[in-house]
C-alpha cells in the first residue's frame, strides 16, 4: 500500500521499538519522515533503514520537554517538507520504573511527567501552529492527524506506577480535549493504549516469556506480548483516511488485556 505518498509525518522516540517500527511502516507505505530521537546512534540506524527504501527522511536529535528543541523541530520540518501532515507522539519513559509513592525521588516523578505530558503538550502545541494552515479539499477534508501514544496504565493503574500512570492518563485527558477543540479545524486527534509490548525498554536480552503477565492476564495466547510493528499497525490507521471520522477516542491493543 501506498497511503501517505506525498504526506509528511513527524514521529517523536523513532529510534527504536514502537516509534521506529512506525517510522518504517510510514515510510513503507510512501510518507517523509521526521525521525526525531534524544539518542543519536539510535536515530541513525532508523535513518539508515528508511533510506535503504529510498525514502525522504529528516533525523533531528532534542528532546521533547524543552521548548526551545520543539521549536527547532518544528522548524526544521517545515524547511525541509513545507508541511506537516501527521505528528505521532510516541516518545516516553517510565514504562518499567516500579516505586512506591513515598519512595520515588521527586525528580523521577519530575521528568517522568515531563517527558511523557508536558512533552506531548509541547510538540502538540507547536506543531499545531503549522498545521492549522495546511489545505484541505472536498477528497481530503483533513488538514492533519495527531496520534498520542498512552499506555493501558493511564486507563488502569497499577500499584507502584504511579508517576508513569498519572502521566499517561493526562496524556489521554489531553488528546480527547483536543479533539473537541480541533474538530472545527479539521485535524484530528486520538490515543493508542498498548499493553505489554516487546521493546528494548525491558533490556536488550529479555525474551517475551519474561514479561508475559507482567500487565494482566492476555486472553490470546498465539502472542504471549505484543510487537512494535502491532501498533505501528494501528498507528497507521488512525492516521489513514480511512479514519478520517474517528477523533477523541483512546484505543487498547494489548491481546485483549483488561485490567
Amino acid at each position: 500500500m501506498n497511503r501517505f505518498v506525498g504526506k509528511t509525518v513527524v514521529i517523536t522516540g523513532s529510534g527504536s521499538g514502537i516509534g521506529k517500527a512506525t517510522a518504517l511502516r510510514f515510510a513503507e507505505e510512501g510518507a517523509n519522515i521526521v525521525n526525531i530521537d534524544m539518542n543519536k546512534e539510535n536515530a541513525e540506524s532508523t535513518e539508515s533503514e528508511i533510506k535503504k527504501m529510498n525514502k525522504e527522511v529528516l533525523t533531528i536529535i532534542g528532546d521533547i520537554s524543552k521548548k526551545e528543541d520543539v521549536n527547532n523541530f518544528v522548524q526544521k520540518s517545515i524547511e525541509r517538507f513545507k508541511q506537516v501532515d501527521i505528528l505521532v507522539n510516541n516518545a516516553g519513559i517510565g514504562a518499567n520504573s516500579i516505586s512506591s509513592l513515598m519512595s520515588i525521588p521527586i525528580e523521577q516523578w519530575d521528568r517522568i511527567i515531563d517527558v511523557n505530558l508536558r512533552g506531548t503538550f509541547l510538540m502538540c502545541k507547536y506543531f499545531l501552529k503549522s498545521m492549522v494552515k495546511n489545505p484541505h479539499t472536498e477528497e481530503s477534508p483533513i488538514r492533519g492527524k495527531i496520534i498520542n501514544v498512552a499506555s493501558m496504565r493511564g486507563k488502569i493503574p497499577k500499584a507502584k506506577m504511579s508517576a508513569y500512570s498519572a502521566s499517561k492518563a493526562g496524556v489521554i485527558a489531553l488528546t480527547k480535549s483536543l479533539a473537541l477543540e480541533l474538530g472545527s479545524r479539521r485535524i484530528t486527534v486520538n490515543a493508542v493504549l498498548p499493553g505489554t509490548i516487546l521493546t528494548g525498554i525491558w533490556g536488550s536480552n529479555v525474551t517475551a516469556e519474561q514479561i508475559a503477565g507482567f500487565g494482566g492476564v492476555v486472553p490470546l495466547k498465539h502472542q504471549k506480548v505484543g510487537l512494535p510493528k502491532d501498533v505501528a499497525g494501528l498507528i497507521c490507521f488512525l492516521a489513514s483516511k480511512d479514519a478520517d471520522w474517528i477523533t477523541g477516542n483512546d484505543f487498547r491493543i494489548s491481546g485483549g488485556m483488561i485490567t
